[in-house]
């Protein structure tokens, strides 16, 4: 039985039509609304220029939040946008042990002030 408490690690992948300077563009424009999406701790933004491939990897606090995202409307924005296809998602429990063991931030991150941002 899955454990409401249980974080929740969700991975995106998707091609892209548009140009990748475009994209590129566009994603810290877009970042500030996913950083406040309810429940989830942070979202790492994916690139892969070569393939045509954008993605994300976020971690949600709970199976129910995560559950809340899927059915938002900024998901659907996603899943509805003509510039991406392919999309294909995941989702993965977290073994939280080990996982503290390696470093892996299980918790709420700070959001950097746009200044702080280097490319």
């Amino acid at each position: 039985m899955e454990q409401k408490n249980t974080k929740k690690v969700f991975t995106t992948k998707f091609n892209y039509s548009m140009p990748t300077e475009e994209l590129k563009e566009i994603m810290p424009a877009v970042a500030p609304r996913f950083s406040e999406i309810p429940g989830c701790y942070w979202k790492i933004w994916l690139l892969n220029e070569d393939r045509k491939e954008a993605g994300g990897v976020y971690l949600f606090e709970s199976a129910t939040k995560l559950g809340q995202f899927l059915n938002s409307n900024q998901f659907a924005s996603v899943v509805n946008n003509p510039a991406f296809s392919n999309l294909q998602t995941n989702t993965f429990d977290v073994a939280e042990a080990a996982s503290v063991l390696t470093g892996a931030p299980l918790i709420k991150m700070e959001v950097l002030p746009k200044a702080a941002v280097v490319e």
